[in-house]
Parts: C-alpha cells; structure tokens; sequence
C-alpha cells in the first residue's frame, strides 16, 4: 500500500535538517527596511513566464524579463525547463536584523498538501516548513486545511554593500557546488559569501542550504 501525503509528511519530517537550508530571513541589519531583491526559483516541472508570476504574486510575467535577459515581447507563455533557474523579484522587508518577503507571495493550500511539500517542491527549497509555519502562526504544521491563504516568507536582505550598491539574491545550492564555483558563477568572492552567510568552514556547505548571493 502506497504511504498517504501524512506519513510522508511525517518521514521527512524526520529525515530533513533544518539546518541544512536557512533559517527564518537572511540578515538585514542595515539603515534601509525595504527593498526590491531576487530569488533563484528552478521549478521542479516545466512551467511558464506566466504561472511563475502568478506563484510570486506578481502582476504581470513581465516583471520577470529584464532580471532574466529576456526580449520585452517575451511572451507570457514563454517557456521554462524543469530545474531552469528563474531570478524572480520580491518586495523585501527588514526588521529585528532580519530580512524576508513583505507579506508575500500568498499561496492558496491545496487538498492533500503539506507545509514540507510547499517549502520543497512548490517554492523550490527557497525555505523550510518552519518558516511557513511561524510566520501564519501555525502551531501544528499537520494541521492545514484546503483553501488555507499562507503567507511565504522568502529569504531576502536591504543591507548595501561597503563600496558599491548590491541586490540580494536567494541561491539554493545544488549538489556538488562548492562555494568557489558559486562565486564565480555570481561575480563575486567565496570570502565575500562565507561573511554574508556566518559560513566560517566552505566544507560544510551543503545541497540545499539557502545562500544570500550579493549582485552588482
């Protein structure tokens, strides 16, 4: 018999660290509260410039041309790859030293779903279950109903850099990525990284853990 959607809601539950993606927000201590920031969104299924924009609350798939180098007669039908990475912009919020999105993107729980699948597969490990789970004040994250409005907190920061402008961008590291390759992939330094992101080892980067990338 093939287990229901709760128990392996209950095995991963189990078998996931939370550790291994980033907690509630990234660090935003800085003087400006609000911001424009990015997130690195790689669908687990083919999808479109349009069903992409409708999952963050945007108000039009054009809002995700020029972050992606795309041509302004893109169409909304434009489609993405399973695991193509998108650079999707968000509203960010900071405060008490951390950043996250303000009060969006809002996702309608659908029958049969739980907080790890939504965190893992609908928003592609950008957060965890817990971070769902305190912000809409959830005590029991079992316990969602369908047509539930929750609110997704995705990592973000505001904080600028010491010599130039940034915008932030939420990578979730895939495996067999280092931090050198990162950084080189992004423009920037592995030391730039590992001090934005309290990493005091490389080697214990992990798959999945969330990094706040700085863009020029």
């Amino acid at each position: 018999m093939n287990p229901t959607p709760f128990l392996l809601f209950l095995l991963l539950l189990g078998t996931s660290t939370i550790s291994s993606v980033a907690a509630l927000g990234f660090k935003c201590s800085g003087t400006a509260t609000k911001c424009q920031a990015l997130v690195g969104y790689t669908p687990k299924n083919a999808s479109t410039l349009s069903a992409i924009a409708s999952l963050f609350g945007l108000k039009s798939h054009s809002s995700l041309l020029g972050p992606n180098a795309l041509p302004l007669n893109t169409s909304k039908h434009h489609k993405i790859t399973a695991g193509q990475a998108v650079r999707v912009p968000i509203s960010c919020s900071c405060g008490n030293g951390r950043g996250y999105s303000d009060r969006s993107p809002v996702y309608v729980v659908k029958h049969g779903d739980f907080l790890d699948h939504i965190a893992r597969d609908v928003f592609s490990e950008l957060l965890n279950y817990s971070s769902i789970a305190t912000v809409n004040n959830i005590p029991d994250p079992n316990q969602i109903q369908g047509g539930q409005k929750l609110w997704i907190p995705l990592p973000c920061s505001c904080d600028q850099g010491e010599t130039f402008p940034i915008e932030h961008y939420a990578h979730v590291v895939a495996k067999g990525t280092d931090l050198t390759g990162i950084a080189a992939q992004f423009g920037t330094t592995q030391a730039k990284l590992m001090t934005l992101n309290d990493i005091s080892d490389a080697t214990t980067l992990q798959a999945g853990q969330v990094l706040d990338v700085p863009l020029r």
